[in-house]
């Protein structure tokens, strides 16, 4: 089963793992070396500005990516034609890029809020690990990247991923993590 960057990843409802119970988390880059990605759902209560000291003005929530360089920021956007560097994903969507040329289009209002998801940290797989944790049913795959996920509410993400798996996750995507609430 190859893995192809762009592809989501949907935590399956038994992956109980800290870091990535109920994630969704899109794969920006694969390579024979391994695999990095970003949890798309996972908020933080940071701001841009909280973190950065350029980025004074601009309160944009930030996510955690994963446990990998929780000391360094990164983001995925929809803007490459405009900002130098960016590393093309799949369709319209890129990560990375000029740090300076993105806070400066965000201050003037080129690049709006809904065109760029930032993270620190992210996901990150060697050679084969990812492959493995699919085999185990870990996650699932999703071959294309839908709607505009680097804008949608973190808490529609995992739920609205999973029902795309078919009709017995659809019932799943809507239980609650406390058992008594069920």
């Amino acid at each position: 089963m190859p893995i192809s960057q762009g592809e989501i990843l949907v935590a399956r409802p038994l992956l109980n793992d800290g870091s990535f119970k109920r994630t969704v988390i899109l794969l920006a880059e694969h390579t024979p070396q391994g695999t990095l990605g970003f949890i798309l759902n996972k908020s933080m209560f940071l701001t841009l500005k909280d973190v950065v000291q350029s980025a004074q003005g601009l309160s944009i929530p930030i996510y955690y990516g994963g446990p990998v360089a929780e000391n360094q920021l990164f983001y995925v956007h929809t803007v490459g034609h405009l900002i130098s560097e960016s590393v093309h994903i799949q369709q319209n969507y890129y990560w990375g890029g000029n740090f300076l040329e993105l806070v400066e289009a965000l201050k003037t209002k080129q690049i709006n809020t809904e065109q760029v998801r930032f993270f620190i940290g992210y996901s990150g797989w060697s050679a084969g690990q990812l492959e493995e944790e699919i085999q185990q049913r870990a996650w699932a795959k999703l071959n294309s990247f839908t709607q505009n996920l680097i804008n949608a509410h973190p808490n529609d993400i995992w739920p609205e991923q999973l029902a795309r798996l078919g009709s017995n996750y659809k019932v799943l995507a809507h239980i609650s993590e406390e058992p008594s609430m069920n």
